[in-house]
């Protein structure tokens, strides 16, 4: 079959914002294939769906028998086709944002540990001269210790996973510098809120009185 080329148009995403390889596309009149759907755009101004009833009128004057269905706005269009990986996404986000509450309640829980055990440690410091914005640097510094270790073993593994989750992504790198600064800068975040509490604690101690107890 000889066809004549009119036009050539710029790349498309046939099968949705999740289709990585450019595919050859042919558009063809739907008199030339009459057993394949057609579909029609129409450009307004204001609200698309306002001018449903003349775009089923004008496609009427053509062809009365044509019916017509699935009347949708590019917007819900373009969500349609990221339905499917939005849930996916969605999800991992959940379970992300579970996972960096039980981050937040383990770095708390291990503090206050740290510093229950280290009472005397603390009254002997601060009974030698030790101040209580010493202590309470200390205590937020060895938590950042352990947080820095936690987000690069995390910032590793995320490099070496990201690959899986390329189909996830639309207009983002797998390794977009962004979004690992700002992961690694809200776990720090994180961590900092969760080690306050143990830190004021054990600023607080009373030498005279954690030498008494032990």
């Amino acid at each position: 079959m000889v066809r004549q080329v009119v036009g050539v148009s710029h790349q498309v995403k046939i099968e949705g914002l999740g289709q990585k390889e450019d595919v050859a596309e042919i558009y063809v009149p739907v008199t030339q294939n009459p057993w394949f759907w057609a579909a029609v755009a129409v450009r307004t101004q204001g609200d698309p769906l306002a001018i449903t009833g003349a775009v089923k009128a004008a496609i009427a004057r053509i062809d009365r028998q044509e019916p017509v269905t699935r009347l949708r706005t590019m917007e819900q269009v373009v969500a349609g086709s990221v339905e499917e990986p939005r849930f996916r996404a969605g999800l991992i986000g959940a379970f992300a944002a579970i996972a960096l509450v039980l981050a937040a309640v383990g770095i708390f829980g291990v503090l206050a540990f740290s510093v229950s055990q280290r009472t005397r440690e603390f009254g002997i410091r601060m009974a030698l001269g030790a101040q209580s914005a010493d202590v309470l640097r200390m205590v937020i510094r060895e938590a950042l210790k352990i947080t820095a270790a936690g987000v690069a073993a995390g910032l590793l593994l995320a490099t070496l996973l990201t690959r899986w989750l390329t189909t996830l992504l639309f207009g983002v790198e797998p390794h977009d510098p962004v979004t690992f600064v700002g992961s690694a800068a809200l776990l720090a975040a994180v961590a900092l809120v969760a080690c306050a509490a143990p830190a004021l604690r054990a600023a607080r101690v009373d030498p005279a009185v954690a030498l008494h107890q032990e």
